[in-house]
């Protein structure tokens, strides 16, 4: 997490310049302040400032899609966007692009001097319709590809704690992302996001029968209790208190603290995510698989 701190020292007016990523949002990146980020702008941030000063910003991305998972995945619009995994897929879909460019333009250059045209010297008219129907599908079918594998990798991965990379394609989303930013949201959706913003507690409260959990740098913490299925959540530095009279699972959005149960007390140093079962008066640690089966295939 501290790897983000390095822009503080090269500079965020120095790193705006050159980045040209607006030196506000690289201020509520470096303090976490994830409520105030957009999801696919920031994602695209992380791979620029990860290139450009050669950073390991995993741990910051991962800590970001749990946050974003937990609380403010549903005001993602359905907007046409592309995810590309390496630069060779990125190659490939820029070239569909421009074939589907080429073929419109020679349609429209058909249709106006197709009376200029002699037929017989050229290809049937209804093979070039057969041919640009068939690219047009193609480009449609890639494109369709591109979103589903967006949706598949919005939920973390146990077996893959880095997140993959996303790219913004400029040229082709530029209007889109404009209008996914924080500023434009409807005004429906600003008091529901305050709603659920407000759910999150500040100050835990204590349990007669407790576990302490005591981060070392600001954490957020989901809890269900597996008997109703409710949820409380925690985002601050202070101590978080575990109601381990109840059986219930836990999630951290990273694995930076202290677990203090009886006295006895369990250190743990991870940058990512760490999960807990609570039952029988006990704290287990347990994978990311048997979490999402406890909380009956969901991810928060």
């Amino acid at each position: 997490m501290d790897k983000i701190k390095v822009l503080e020292e090269i500079g965020l007016k120095k790193v705006c310049n050159e980045t040209h990523i607006e030196q506000k949002y690289l201020k509520f990146m470096v303090d976490m302040d994830y409520e105030k980020l957009d999801h696919i702008n920031t994602l695209g941030f992380v791979k620029i400032l990860s290139r450009e000063y050669k950073l390991d910003l995993s741990a910051w991305t991962e800590a970001f899609e749990e946050y974003w998972s937990a609380n403010r995945q549903e005001e993602e619009d359905t907007g046409l966007f592309i995810v590309v995994d390496d630069e060779k897929s990125s190659k490939k879909l820029l070239i569909f692009i421009l074939l589907v460019l080429v073929v419109v333009t020679f349609s429209m250059l058909f249709s106006l001097f197709q009376d200029k045209i002699d037929l017989s010297n050229y290809i049937k008219s209804d093979k070039v319709s057969y041919e640009q129907t068939t690219v047009v599908q193609e480009a449609q079918e890639s494109l369709d590809e591109a979103n589903s594998s967006f949706e598949e990798e919005v939920l973390p991965d146990e077996t893959n704690s880095t997140a993959k990379d996303v790219e913004v394609v400029d040229d082709i989303n530029k209007d889109i992302i404009e209008e996914k930013k924080i500023e434009n949201v409807p005004e429906k959706k600003k008091v529901e996001v305050k709603e659920k913003e407000d759910l999150i507690e500040k100050v835990s409260q204590r349990f007669p029968q407790e576990a302490i959990l005591v981060p070392n740098s600001q954490l957020w913490v989901g809890v269900i209790y597996l008997d109703t299925k409710k949820r409380r959540s925690f985002l601050g530095e202070g101590n978080f208190s575990i109601d381990i009279s109840r059986e219930q699972i836990i999630t951290t959005g990273h694995g930076s603290f202290n677990l203090v149960i009886a006295g006895e007390k369990r250190e743990f140093h991870r940058k990512s995510p760490i999960r807990f079962l609570v039952k029988d008066l006990n704290i287990t640690q347990i994978k990311w698989s048997r979490f999402k089966e406890l909380n009956e295939g969901k991810s928060w």
